[in-house]
């Protein structure tokens, strides 16, 4: 959080304090900790991963296409959370592989 970002959290704070009489015998300082301290939004939506995690995309990957694995990195596959594997076939060539986490699905890209 930068120092204006801080500066309007702990300026809001005041004002709530200074509206609220409820919360009107707590200091400035101690409702902008309160409000800095309030949890974020709560997922609505748990996702079931087939996939969860790097090595299981690779291995995955390599399992369906053969090769080796050069990397793998997390990525969006159609929508859903995924992993880009990339691979180098046993002839030569390189490509990659999308892996879909809620799925498990692979596709040579």
């Amino acid at each position: 959080m930068n120092l204006v970002s801080l500066k309007s959290v702990i300026i809001s704070a005041s004002l709530i304090c200074i509206s609220l009489p409820s919360m009107a015998q707590i200091s400035p300082v101690a409702a902008s900790i309160a409000v800095l301290h309030l949890p974020g939004p709560q997922k609505t939506k748990q996702q079931n991963l087939v996939i969860k995690s790097a090595q299981q995309a690779s291995s995955r990957a390599q399992s369906q296409y053969g090769g080796k694995v050069l990397r793998v990195q997390s990525s969006q596959v159609n929508g859903n959370p995924g992993y880009r594997v990339k691979l180098l076939s046993n002839d030569g060539v390189v490509f990659y592989a999308s892996v879909n986490a809620v799925t498990g699905a692979v596709s040579r890209n």
